[in-house]
């Protein structure tokens, strides 16, 4: 039986509507870079890789730096917003702790010039239940642009529209999971000496943290990192700490020293509890600010079976900054936990 006009008709529809829905435009700010991802398919089996593009653009009249991690030259931070029926896709990419960004850290984009980069989203996020997957671009950082932010209280930004795709469910993929065996991985010596020292200070450090938060005090060591107080925010935060302490002191953890990228450390956060550590790791100062003991408990949070805790932002001042202008966020950020912990200089 033929179609009917009215339905080929609106068949026709459907296709120019998937279409336009792949080929959405970046979102483009009046001065500035302009994001825009996009597909070269609607519909993903389980056997297709679901390759994302995004293309960063300067319109503008001059060059623009940007992180370069934030760039996607080999996905190293969860850029992309990734949604199903609403609710948030997890991330099972590397969480990194970084040093402060140098301006070796930035790429640069002429004036009329584009960055494209393609990426498999399967090797990310967990695409493992088939269905509807909403996801954009979006990122936002102190120093997300070179130059252009340095001591502002808030975060630049820069975002995408968002696509639309139909994906069958796959197994993830992802680096594979080793065998929580515990001990060390190509650790020398000096270097299990180091950890060892670094777990019992991070195990006091959690220690301390928790009994502060279960003792109930809102001080400004609080306040300082997470923000203003709700009892809601409170008891996350403890309950993240109790978590922590338990896990720093009973988890059968596997060091990894085998990694040479320049990071204080970074562990995938569905495969506890390997803590890959970087060469930053190694200069860091036992305890005290961006310390060995506090890498480990920023590291720690991060499993989710432990708090489950983001990189929102980096850095002391970005935390505090964090802590003022978005408690909700201060309190799943790994660096506003480890701060909170190491105390340094010490509040009440």
């Amino acid at each position: 039986m033929s179609k009917s006009p009215y339905r080929l008709i609106a068949s026709a529809l459907v296709v120019i509507v998937s279409l336009l829905v792949i080929g959405a435009v970046g979102a483009a700010p009046k001065e500035g870079l302009t994001a825009q991802v996009s597909v070269d398919q609607s519909e993903f089996r389980s056997s297709q890789d679901v390759v994302v593009t995004l293309t960063l653009s300067n319109p503008t009249k001059h060059s623009i730096r940007i992180l370069n991690w934030f760039a996607v030259a080999a996905l190293e931070e969860p850029v992309f917003t990734v949604t199903r029926a609403g609710q948030p896709v997890a991330y099972i990419g590397a969480h990194y702790k970084r040093p402060a960004a140098t301006a070796g850290d930035y790429l640069t984009i002429a004036s009329g010039e584009s960055l494209t980069r393609s990426v498999d989203l399967g090797e990310f996020y967990d695409l493992s239940k088939s269905g509807r997957y909403e996801l954009a671009y979006r990122v936002a950082a102190h120093g997300l642009f070179d130059g252009k932010s340095s001591g502002s209280p808030r975060r630049e930004g820069l975002e995408s529209r968002a696509i639309t795709i139909e994906v069958d469910g796959r197994a993830a993929k992802g680096k594979p999971n080793p065998p929580p065996t515990g001990g060390f991985t190509a650790c020398s010596t000096t270097q299990q000496a180091h950890l060892i020292s670094a777990r019992a200070d991070a195990k006091t450090y959690a220690t301390n943290a928790s009994s502060y938060l279960n003792a109930g005090i809102a001080g400004a060591r609080y306040t300082t990192w997470f923000g203003v107080i709700t009892t809601s925010r409170y008891n996350t935060v403890k309950g993240n700490f109790g978590a922590i302490s338990g896990a720093m002191n009973t988890a059968n953890v596997t060091f990894d020293c085998s990694s040479k990228r320049n990071v204080y450390a970074y562990v995938y956060p569905n495969q506890p509890y390997r803590i890959y550590l970087g060469r930053v790791f190694w200069s860091a100062p036992p305890t005290g600010t961006d310390s060995k003991a506090g890498t480990l408990i920023h590291e720690m949070s991060h499993f989710t079976v432990v708090a489950g805790t983001d990189d929102v932002v980096y850095g002391q001042t970005g935390a505090r900054s964090l802590a003022q202008s978005d408690p909700e966020s201060a309190i799943r950020n790994a660096d506003s936990h480890e701060y909170f912990a190491e105390n340094t200089p010490a509040q009440p």
